[in-house]
Formats: C-alpha cells, structure tokens, sequence
C-alpha cells in the first residue's frame, strides 16, 4: 500500500553499458585504495664510505661570563648521499660537560640512531655555561659533539672563551624606579653608611639592572676597568653620590653591552644609561679616558626629577678624554647640570649628540660632535642648546646658563642643521662661541658668536667619516684653526700643534 505523499522508485538491474563503465573504473579504485597503506621502505645504507657534512666543524663562544647561560648557536649536519643513514650522536664531555645540544627537537647527551635521509639535514643546536674559571683573565673550554655514521665518526668541536665577573644583580624594587642594586653605601649589615668602593682591574664587572652610589659614597673605579650592563640596566649615581672614572690613554675604561657576538659590536641601544645626579659643590663627577658605546643615553645628567623647581646642580660631570659612540637616543643629555670637558667625541646617536638644557654651566673645548646616524630616520640636531625644561608637573622651568665656553671644536653630521639654541627670554644666558666649525642653517651672527672665528658649511676634512675615522687629513679645512688652551694633548695623547701650524679644530690633532 503506497501512502498518500509518497512516491515510489522502481528497483532494476543496471545497464550493460553501466557495467562496463563500472568494470572499467574497478582498477583505478583498487589502487587508490591501496595507496595508504603502501609506502616506499626507506633504504638505510651501511656504507662506511658516507660522512656527514657540516655547516661549520667548529662552534665558537667568544665571550661567556661565567654562571651566566650563552647565547644559542646551531650548525646544520647534511647527508649529501642518496642513501638514508642512520647517525648515533652523543656529547664527548658527556652530562658534566659545560655545553648543552639540542638534535633536531631533543635534548640530551646520548643521541641514536638518528635518521637522516639522502640528500637532507638535521640541526644541531648549542648552548654553554661556564662554571668560575679561577682566573681573572680569560680561559678556555673545550668539548666535541661525535658523529658516528656507519662506524665512520666525525667531530665537531665546541670552544667557549670563559671569563669570570664580579655580577651585579638587582635586590630592590622600588615603585616608580627600574630595578636597583646598592654597590656603595650600605655597611655588611646592610645599614646606610658612607664609603668609598673601589673597582680595582682584575675582573670585568657585570650590572644586571641598575648599579647604584648612594647618597654620600664614592665609586672609584681604576683604569682599563670593562664594565658589561646587561639589556635595560645602568649606573646609577644617586643624589650626593659621586663616580671617579679614571683611565689612562693606554688603559681606558670601557662601559658597553654584556652582549660580546660579533653581531653586536656596533649595535645601539643595547642597555639604558649612566645617570647621574644632583651634588653639592665640589662633588664632580669625573669621566677620564673612558668609552661609553651602544646604549640609550650615554650619560643623562639631570637634579632629581621629583624636585619640580630644582635650581641647577651645584656638582658637575667631567668628560675629559671621552668617547661616546652610537647610542640610540642622545649621547649626552643634561638638565640643570655643569658640565667640563676637554677633548670629547660623541658620534652616531639616534637623537641628539648632545641636548644641555635647563640652567648650566658648560666648556666643551677640542670636541667633535659627528652624528651620521643610519639606523633611522633622525630629525633631531647633533648639538642642541636651550634654558628650559618641562618639570614632573608638566610645568615649564627656566633656568640660568652662567659664564659657559664652547671652543676649538667641530658640530658635523648627514643633516642641514646639526646646531641649534633655543631660549626662553625670561633668562639671558651668558655663553660664547669661538673657533667653532658648524653644520647649520642657523643665524650666527648674533652676540654669542665670535664672528672672526665661527666657520660654518664646510667639510671638516675627516679621514673616512664611512668607516667612521675621524681624524682630519692633511688638507683638513679644520686644521690650523684654534686657540691655545689647556689641553695640550689630543684624544689620541698627541701634543697640540705636533706640525707647528697652529692647533686644529676638534678632538684629534693632525701630526705628519
């Protein structure tokens, strides 16, 4: 019975053409339905001929700080036969070893039967921690990771330079302030005490966050001293705290990145700042023959930010003999701060070279101030000069800049004006410019100029500005154009007027 709404199919045998067709497919579907389970078996070769090729035979660390964890590096081990092989790998030096390998994904010591098809390639990743070394100077660690193909084995070496530190490592937090660790001025119990703390050249310092002087204490810190600031860390001189940096021409003091790769050497912004505070009279912080490179801010100088209308700092900062070199904001950064200095170089900054602002009192003589910054876009001058800040309060301050000299230098870079002042007419400053050479669009012809002796637009005549040599040539415009002064040594410790010309202009000396 066929109920209403429904229709019916009627059953019947197919065609003989339908069967055909069908009979005809029927192989095709048989194959397809074969071909899951049907893989081609991988011929594992036990030729003792085959041997692995390396990306690189030896893998290379220079520099660990001991206790603290390298760096990954990875080579690539290829099997340029058309056989697969199977590799048993393992770490010479075996679990105590210093070196850690990673095999394609897996972590171990012991590595077997390692599949490595013809013609492809696992890698092989590594890492080192170095324990103490007992030196002061530099030592070597060694190990090999064994490559065992068909019986055949072969090394790939591991070499780590080690080198102890004495580490810094942050133990305070402080709301509203980056990580800190207090290196001068607490007693063994931890109490607030006044000291002098001196870093002796033995072993490089390591800073993990920021280093500080506290109020009162000294850092005195011996020539050819290295000083390695991990990402985001700095030193920090604290308000009524001082730093006396003193190296020689022979042994500088050098404050850089913790980061020692190749990769890096040239990197800007790999760690924060020096920072230095406020001081009474006569608390002069002293930066003698050092190099200060690839951070944020080379030194910020500056009263204690949470004192809205802080007059200018009694102390000051001496920069004499003094490379700054390629930070990623300024070079120098100053507010309401004095500074001295003889025979600067700052190069290279992602801002300014130097930015004084707020009051001061300053005598820059023999710098050389050349930003050719090519990491960005910069619109900012290589020198900028101005009487004026914005408080914490957002509160507009003018300060006073007091009997200041700038003199027998060079202000060079890749923009049309790399000088620039800007005063609030609240306070008049009291400043001279002389046997200066400028890269400017500025007027100079107002009083601050001497106008016999402010040369502007003109090439200085570096040896190779590209490879970032900053000596003058022979035929250097800037050469013959100064005045005697007290720094009768260049940055090189070359004596002014070597040649018997006269003396040049910025921080080298040209000697035949």
């Amino acid at each position: 019975m066929i109920r209403p709404g429904t229709r019916t199919i009627s059953a019947h045998r197919p065609s003989l053409h339908t069967l055909k067709r069908l009979l005809a497919l029927l192989p095709f579907v048989v194959v397809l339905l074969a071909l899951p389970g049907c893989r081609k078996e991988e011929m594992f070769s036990d030729d003792t001929s085959i041997r692995l090729n390396f990306s690189q035979e030896e893998v290379l660390f220079d520099t660990i700080f001991t206790t603290v964890g390298s760096v990954t590096k990875r080579f690539v081990a290829r099997n340029s036969s058309s056989n697969a092989v199977r590799v048993n790998i393992r770490l010479e030096g075996g679990s105590p070893s210093p070196f850690r390998i990673n095999v394609d994904g897996a972590t171990g010591t012991t590595f077997n039967d390692v599949e490595i098809l013809g013609g492809d390639s696992i890698y092989v990743f590594v890492e080192a921690t170095l324990g103490p070394g007992g030196s002061s100077t530099p030592f070597i660690i060694e190990d090999r990771i064994l490559f065992n193909t068909n019986g055949n084995e072969q090394p790939v070496k591991l070499v780590a330079w080690g080198q102890d530190a004495h580490f810094f490592y942050p133990d305070r937090n402080t709301p509203g302030l980056p990580p800190y660790s207090i290196i001068a001025g607490l007693d063994d119990n931890g109490q607030t005490t006044c000291e002098t703390v001196n870093w002796p050249n033995d072993k490089p310092y390591v800073i993990y966050g920021y280093a500080v002087v506290d109020s009162c204490s000294t850092l005195s810190i011996d020539p050819g001293v290295r000083v390695y600031v991990h990402g985001g860390g700095g030193l920090w001189i604290y308000r009524w705290g001082k730093v006396q940096a003193n190296g020689t021409l022979t042994e500088p003091i050098t404050f850089q990145s913790d980061r020692l790769e190749p990769a890096y050497a040239g990197l800007p912004g790999q760690w924060d700042r020096i920072w230095v505070n406020d001081g009474p009279t006569g608390n002069d912080n002293v930066f003698t023959n050092v190099i200060i490179k690839n951070a944020l801010v080379g030194v910020q100088c500056e009263t204690w930010p949470l004192v809205p209308d802080a007059p200018t700092s009694a102390a000051k900062v001496v920069l004499n003999n003094v490379r700054i070199l390629n930070c990623s904001a300024a070079g120098i950064l100053s507010r309401n701060f004095s500074i001295e200095s003889n025979n600067l170089f700052v190069g290279d900054c992602g801002q300014y070279s130097v930015a004084l602002t707020g009051g001061g009192n300053y005598f820059f003589n023999h710098s050389t101030i050349a930003n050719l910054w090519g990491f960005s876009v910069r619109q900012t001058p290589a020198f900028y000069l101005n009487n004026l800040y914005a408080d914490i309060n957002g509160t507009v301050q003018v300060r006073d800049i007091t009997a200041s000299t700038f003199q027998n230098s060079i202000i060079h870079g890749t923009l049309p004006n790399e000088f620039q002042l800007e005063f609030n007419e609240l306070s008049t400053p009291v400043l001279s410019f002389r046997n200066m050479l400028l890269k400017t669009d500025q007027n100079t012809s107002g009083a601050f100029f001497d106008q016999n002796t402010i040369y502007r637009n003109q090439s200085p005549g570096f040896v190779n500005s590209v490879e970032r040599d900053f000596h003058l040539t022979a035929n250097a415009f800037a050469r013959n154009l100064g005045i005697t002064s007290s720094a009768v040594n260049d940055l090189d410790g070359n004596l002014r007027n070597c040649d018997g010309g006269g003396w040049d202009l910025g921080c080298y000396e040209y000697c035949n």
